[in-house]
């Protein structure tokens, strides 16, 4: 059980790793050529998708103003500070049921 838990905790690294990277070179993309994509289902629906206002909530985010990061999408913001939390909880191995391979395997 121990085997697969630390595997299981690898793969939260490596999703933590990859999430931080492909975020910070979108961010440099973003601010080096001020050429953002336009947001799909909007354009076609007229619509707010449930991921409108990342972009701009992550760059709040950068910032630490924490006020307007939540007012761009207060939703996600919320989601990712519990997604967060869980996964240092993993790493750390401090909670063990947050280190359950079934739990984890639902959180990926």
């Amino acid at each position: 059980m121990a085997e697969k838990r630390d595997t299981v905790r690898k793969k939260v690294i490596k999703i933590y790793i990859w999430i931080i990277g492909i975020g910070t070179l979108y961010a440099l993309w973003g601010r080096l050529t001020g050429n953002y994509p336009d947001c799909f289902y909007l354009k076609t629906t007229g619509y707010k998708c449930p991921g409108c206002g990342l972009t701009r909530m992550f760059e709040s985010l950068m910032r630490l103003d924490f006020k307007s990061a939540f007012g761009y999408n207060p939703v996600m913001l919320i989601l990712l500070a519990l997604w967060n939390v869980v996964g240092v909880l993993c790493i750390v191995d401090k909670w063990k049921f947050f280190s359950s391979p079934k739990f984890l395997y639902t959180l990926l």
